[in-house]
C-alpha cells in the first residue's frame, strides 16, 4: 500500500502520509489473526478478553462450539464514550454487536469480512433501511470464491461495488452530524488480500501472467477504490474533525505449516509417552462427524459440493465446520492437542490435570517440562525445501498467566515463517512431515499494523514509536477524545507521539 501510494495510485493515503502523523508496529506474540480486532476494541490482550476466533474450545468437554459475542470478557472502548455523554455511530466493526442501551446508531452485518453471529442493528430496522437505500453487499462471503479467473472477476466486481456502496452509506452517516465518535470499517481489502495476493506477488507459486491479463491488478484496484472512498469520507467529515485511520493486519503470502502441525503434535506425544513415532497415526483432526461427511458429501464432485455449500446459510456452514474439526474422544486421551482454531497459526492446548476433565499432564514441573521440550523441538524445525527455519516465533501463555485459570486459548502459539512455502518440515528427532495445503487463499495475515492520525496539531510524517502495538489503539482513541477509560487497559495512550502540543 505504501508503494502504491508513492506511485500515485492512492492519492488519499499519499496525502495522509505527508500531512498526518503515522507509525507502523508489530503485534505482540500472544496474538494471532482472530484476536486482533477484539484487542483493538477492548484494549485487552487475548489472555484477558479470551476471544480467539469464531470457534471456541470448551475445556469441560473437549468440544468446539461457535463463539458468541458474550464470550468476550469486559466491554468495548466506545462504552466509555457513551458514559461520558458522547454519541456513537458504529458500522460493521468486526466482532462487535449492537447494544441498544448505548444509543446512537449501530450496524453489524451489512458487509463484514467475517460474520460469526447474526446481523443486527440499533435502532432495530436500521440495517434493513440502509440495505434498502444503498443495496446489499454483493459479496456475502469471501469464501464463496476461488482463484479461478472467472471467479476472481466476479469477486473483483463485487468488492468494487461493495466499496462504492459502503462509502455512500458511511458518508450518509457522517453528514447527519449526530455523532461524536464514528467508527466504520472497510472489509473489502481484507477479502481481496486473501484471494488476490498472487496477482501482485511475482514470487508466489500461484502467480500467472496469463491470468493477470483478463483479471488485471484486481488487488490494487480494490485499494484504489477504498482510497477514493476514504478521501470522500474525510472531505465529508471536514478539517475540524480528528480522523484516525488504521490497518488491523498486514497481508502477505499464505505460507505456513499449520497443515503439518497435528502430525507434529502426534509424533511428539508418542515420543513423550514412550511410543514410536509411527504408532497409531493418530494425527487426524476430524472425528466421527467428519468421517460421515467425507463418506457422503465429500464424494460429490467439487463443483456440485461447492454449489450446495453456497446455498447454505452462513450459520449452518459454520456449524458444519465446527462439527467436522472436533474429535473430543481422541483429544481427551492425548497429553496435548492441536487446536483447530487459528487458520495459518498453530496452537497447542495441553490436556492439563485440574483444568480439563481428563487431564494427562500435571501442573507445575511436568507441565513446564512438556512445554520446554515441545518449544525446543519447534524452534529447531527446518523447512525442507528452503533449508531455513520453519517457525518465526512462539508464545507461551504460562509466561504471563496461571495455566490453571486460563480461558479457552492455547498454552503455546506458533507463528510460522512466511519466507517461502512450507510443504515439508524436518525434525532431527521426529523425522520429516510433509503435506500440501488445501485452502485456496493465496494471501494471509501478517502480524503488523499501521496507525495514522489526521489532526491540526499532527506531527507530520512517519514516526517510529518504541513499543507501540495494537493494545494501544483504544487508549489512544480515548485520549484523543478526552474520554477516560473505565478500567485499566493493557495498552497506553500514544497521543503525545502523534500531536505537537
Amino acid at each position: 500500500m505504501r508503494r502504491w501510494a508513492a506511485a500515485g495510485y492512492l492519492p488519499t493515503f499519499r496525502r495522509l502520509f505527508e500531512s498526518a502523523a503515522w507509525t507502523d508496529y508489530v503485534h505482540p506474540p500472544e496474538h494471532q489473526a482472530g484476536t486482533i480486532w477484539t484487542s483493538i476494541n477492548t484494549g485487552l490482550g487475548p489472555l484477558r478478553h479470551d476471544f480467539q476466533f469464531f470457534m471456541r474450545f470448551c475445556a469441560d468437554s473437549y468440544r468446539l462450539r461457535l463463539a458468541r459475542a458474550d464470550d468476550i470478557r469486559d466491554d468495548w472502548f466506545w462504552k466509555w464514550f457513551v458514559q461520558s455523554g458522547r454519541r456513537i455511530v458504529l458500522a460493521d466493526v468486526p466482532y462487535s454487536i449492537p447494544r441498544p442501551e448505548y444509543g446512537g446508531k449501530q450496524v453489524w452485518g451489512w458487509g463484514p469480512h467475517d460474520l460469526p453471529w447474526k446481523e443486527s442493528s440499533a435502532p432495530i430496522g436500521m440495517l434493513r433501511a440502509l440495505s434498502a437505500q444503498f443495496g446489499v453487499h454483493p459479496v456475502p462471503s469471501c469464501r464463496d470464491y476461488s482463484t479461478e479467473t472467472d471467479s476472481l472477476l466476479r469477486l473483483k466486481s463485487g468488492l468494487l461495488t461493495g466499496v462504492e456502496r459502503r462509502t455512500a452509506m458511511l458518508r450518509s452517516l457522517i453528514v447527519c452530524r449526530d455523532w461524536d465518535l464514528l467508527y466504520g470499517v472497510y472489509g473489502e481489502p481484507h477479502c481481496a488480500g486473501h484471494m488476490m495476493w498472487h496477482l501482485e506477488d511475482e514470487m508466489h507459486p500461484g502467480h500467472n501472467r496469463e491470468q493477470l491479463a483478463p483479471v488485471g491488478h484486481a488487488l490494487r484496484e480494490v485499494y484504489v477504490a477504498m482510497d477514493r472512498g476514504l478521501g470522500e469520507l474525510l472531505d465529508s467529515a471536514g478539517t475540524d474533525t480528528t480522523s484516525v485511520v488504521f490497518f488491523s493486519h498486514g497481508m502477505g503470502p499464505n505460507y505456513h505449516g499449520e497443515h503439518l502441525f497435528p502430525d507434529f503434535v502426534s509424533r511428539f506425544n508418542d515420543r513423550w509417552e514412550g511410543r514410536g513415532p509411527d504408532v497409531g497415526r493418530r494425527h487426524e483432526r476430524g472425528g466421527r462427524f467428519d468421517s460421515v461427511w467425507q463418506g457422503s458429501v465429500g464424494r460429490l464432485p467439487t463443483t456440485r459440493r461447492d454449489g450446495v455449500r453456497r446455498r447454505l446459510p452462513m450459520s449452518l456452514r459454520a456449524w458444519i465446520t465446527v462439527k467436522r474439526l472436533q474429535n473430543p474422544k481422541l483429544w481427551s486421551r492425548m497429553p496435548a492437542l492441536s487446536l483447530p482454531l487459528l487458520e495459518v497459526f498453530s496452537a497447542l492446548r495441553v490436556n492439563l490435570v485440574g483444568r480439563e476433565p481428563r487431564g494427562r499432564i500435571r501442573p507445575g514441573e511436568e507441565y513446564r517440562r512438556y512445554l520446554d521440550a515441545f518449544a525446543e523441538e519447534l524452534l529447531q524445525l527446518t523447512n525442507v525445501e528452503s533449508g531455513g527455519a520453519a517457525v518465526e516465533r512462539i508464545f507461551r501463555a504460562d509466561r504471563l498467566t496461571d495455566p490453571l485459570t486460563m480461558g479457552s486459548g492455547p498454552d503455546l502459539l506458533v507463528w510460522w515463517s512466511k519466507s517461502s512455502p512450507i510443504r515439508a518440515i524436518r525434525s532431527q528427532t521426529l523425522g520429516t512431515i510433509s503435506g500440501e495445503q488445501t485452502e485456496i487463499r493465496t494471501g494471509e495475515h501478517v502480524m503488523r499494523g499501521m496507525f495514522l492520525v489526521s489532526h491540526p496539531q499532527a506531527k507530520h510524517g512517519h514516526h517510529t514509536i518504541s513499543g507501540m502495538n495494537v493494545l494501544d489503539i483504544s487508549a489512544t482513541l480515548c485520549d484523543l477524545a478526552g474520554v477516560q477509560p473505565g478500567r485499566v487497559l493493557d495498552g497506553t495512550s500514544r497521543r503525545r507521539n502523534f500531536l505537537a502540543e
